[in-house]
């Protein structure tokens, strides 16, 4: 939830063009199928045909897309496919989590085309700056082609305390606390900077590169040291009045429930002899056969049972995508353990259950989200 920015002076900081609402629509319909021809944008867009050439047009002079080879659909001419230019533009996403640090570099097709991440025990303002200044000289070397860049996204671990943009984070954060983020960022990186907390950060990240791509409405349940969460309505984040939708680890402390978190996970092996100093230490090698993980599983099924059944009857999700930082073969194991609890039927009839499933997109999930957020706003919103 970044706060108010103008939106024409951000593209005349940047030297981006304004993109319609309609030819938003289209860039949605490419970025999610990766090629389409003209006339299927007509079908899917409900768009004239001269309207959709125009838009085409409009995109080839500025370089947005790339027209390949033609494809014959029904009568008449064949449609040439388009897809979008990965080299238009770029955008960089920041993790900030409470023992880590990354930095991605995306292109405009969502491919990371470079990763930066370090263990960070001093998560200290200056420690953070001087790092992310060193991972953005390490990326733009590493890709030449990084000329025009569409800004910064910036998930962290944390609850906004307004409608601007601070945020409360955990202890490991402090300095961080209360004050406003984004132009301390923009400073040090000379770009600008949109934040969000880090779970709704991956849940766009998972809405457009993951699940997304074949649902437009699922919850995002985001385990990492704590525990947060997203919720995508129509392919868009809803935040809330306060920027705090999604933080489901509220229900567990209201309900006097276990806390299940990561840091649970780490306590877990540990007393099994696998010590670890931080958690990400642990999730690069930690799998579901490891001592310890067991005695997790089962003090994480019922209050993720609990969750997932308040979520079904409160929001009506399509899908339930269990992401974060958990290993996949962990997620799986708690998957299969899982059963949504049901209120009950009425004339034999039970009401519809979403699905449970891993996310899609990989650790840097909260990274990739965050640089997905300035070209969610210019491009594809």
């Amino acid at each position: 939830m970044s706060r108010p920015t103008e939106y024409a002076q951000w593209l005349d900081r940047l030297q981006l063009p304004c993109v319609s609402a309609n030819g938003r629509h289209v860039l949605r319909l490419l970025i999610k199928s990766g090629c389409i021809s003209q006339a299927a944008i007509v079908r899917h867009s409900d768009f004239s045909q001269p309207t959709v050439v125009r838009l085409m047009q409009s995109f080839l002079k500025e370089g947005m897309v790339v027209l390949s080879s033609r494809a014959a659909e029904g009568p008449g001419n064949p449609s040439a496919n388009v897809t979008l230019n990965p080299d238009y533009t770029f955008s960089f996403g920041i993790a900030m989590l409470g023992d880590v640090l990354s930095l991605v570099l995306m292109d405009f097709i969502g491919r990371v085309r470079g990763v930066r991440s370090a263990a960070m025990p001093d998560m200290s303002r200056q420690a953070v700056l001087d790092k992310l200044v060193q991972f953005k000289s390490e990326l733009l070397h590493e890709v030449p082609q990084a000329t025009r860049l569409a800004g910064i996204g910036l998930g962290i671990s944390g609850f906004f305390v307004n409608q601007g943009g601070m945020i409360n984070p955990p202890q490991s954060l402090k300095d961080w606390a209360l004050v406003d983020i984004e132009p301390i960022i923009e400073e040090a990186m000379r770009l600008p900077v949109m934040l969000d907390n880090d779970a709704t950060a991956a849940a766009i990240g998972e809405s457009l590169f993951g699940i997304g791509r074949n649902s437009a409405n699922f919850a995002y349940l985001h385990l990492t040291n704590g525990f947060g969460g997203g919720i995508i309505v129509n392919g868009q984040p809803f935040r809330g009045h306060h920027g705090n939708a999604g933080e489901f680890g509220g229900v567990w402390a209201l309900a006097n429930a276990d806390y299940p978190n990561l840091d649970l996970l780490r306590a877990c092996v540990a007393e099994q002899g696998h010590v670890f100093a931080t958690v990400e230490d642990m999730v690069q090698v930690i799998d579901a056969g490891w001592p310890g993980v067991d005695r997790w599983l089962e003090q994480a099924v019922q209050p993720f049972s609990m969750l997932a059944g308040l979520l079904t009857s409160i929001i009506d999700p399509e899908i339930i995508v269990l992401g974060g930082r958990l290993p996949p073969s962990i997620g799986t194991a708690l998957l299969e353990r899982l059963v949504i609890p049901s209120p009950g039927s009425r004339w034999g009839q039970f009401p519809p259950q979403p699905r449970l499933v891993l996310a899609q997109v990989d650790e840097h999930a909260v990274a990739i989200g965050a640089a997905a957020m300035p070209m969610q706003r210019l491009f594809f919103g």
